[in-house]
């Protein structure tokens, strides 16, 4: 079975609304509006939501049907949401971080959930399969969707659906490249450089460049050690008026996943990862604003920032 592993950009402002006490970061009260081809779209009820879990957009599964055009179906007694557009099928399962779709399964981190006897589904995955494209503005919570852009076989042009991430401040800003130098592509980083800074998956979902914070991301990044599977490190130093978010997801067992956001400037951490691995993802705020971050992925002992550079 092909594995795709989905990038999980967290710099959104709902990150760790969970975790983060009021007087750090908290979300937007403000609904998230969508609007498809430039109509908004009008939600009832059951309105979307930032899982803040995973910094995804969760939508009802009657938007699937009413505004991408797709047949929804509920299989009850399998918990599992079949949609269907151009006989291109999606199923998701209750509860579950992976999908088919059109025959291969594929693993990403946003499970479709009911709420108040209502499906939700991941907005940027579905839309995205079904050949749309979707751009997030932060500041006015508003999510674009961008429909017919498909190749004509219902496949979008991006080769992974689901990757992009709320919180981009600035989403289809065009490429960036990182600057080749102590942090640049192919740089050995870490405590012990157990790491590789890799060009990052998507960079047109980079947050700005932002030099402020850029050295406390680089002092938190070098502090991390991975030795007989546990991976060790310190809270940097943050700059004045910012606050960080520190998060950690198991590829397999979801009981080793940790949120450290409450964990102090200087103060040490220890996280245990299974043997798939896992993601560790750190960012820097200033008010509700993401500003950096950094991605750290083992066992690939990978790095991709979270921002230009």
């Amino acid at each position: 079975m092909k594995k795709i592993r989905f990038v999980k950009y967290l710099l959104g402002a709902a990150l760790m609304t969970a975790a983060i006490s009021p007087v750090t970061v908290r979300a937007d009260s403000k609904d998230i509006q969508v609007k498809v081809d430039n109509v908004s779209v009008h939600f009832p009820d059951a309105k979307p939501f930032i899982d803040p879990s995973t910094s995804r957009t969760m939508i009802p599964v009657r938007f699937v049907s009413e505004k991408l055009g797709a047949s929804v179906d509920w299989d009850g007694a399998k918990q599992t949401v079949i949609m269907n557009k151009d006989g291109k099928q999606i199923s998701l399962k209750i509860g579950e971080k992976k999908a088919v779709v059109a025959g291969q399964e594929i693993t990403f981190d946003a499970a479709a959930t009911l709420q108040n006897n209502r499906t939700f589904v991941p907005l940027r995955f579905v839309s995205e399969a079904y050949g749309a494209k979707v751009d997030w503005l932060a500041t006015e919570r508003l999510v674009l969707i961008t429909t017919n852009l498909s190749d004509g076989n219902g496949t979008p042009d991006t080769a992974t659906p689901g990757t992009g991430q709320p919180g981009t401040a600035n989403p289809g800003s065009g490429n960036s490249s990182v600057t080749p130098g102590s942090s640049g592509v192919g740089s050995k980083v870490g405590l012990d450089e157990q790491f590789t800074v890799v060009a990052p998956s998507y960079p047109d979902f980079l947050l700005p460049k932002d030099s402020t914070t850029e050295p406390a991301v680089e002092a938190f990044l070098n502090s991390l050690k991975f030795e007989n599977g546990v991976i060790t490190g310190k809270i940097p130093q943050l700059p004045e008026g910012h606050v960080m978010a520190l998060t950690y997801t198991d590829d397999k067992d979801k009981n080793l996943n940790q949120n450290l956001t409450k964990t102090k400037e200087g103060e040490s951490f220890s996280i245990t990862v299974s043997e798939n691995g896992g993601q560790i993802n750190f960012a820097i705020f200033q008010g509700n604003v993401g500003k950096n971050g950094v991605f750290v992925y083992v066992p690939e002992m990978k790095v991709e920032w979270g921002a230009k550079r």
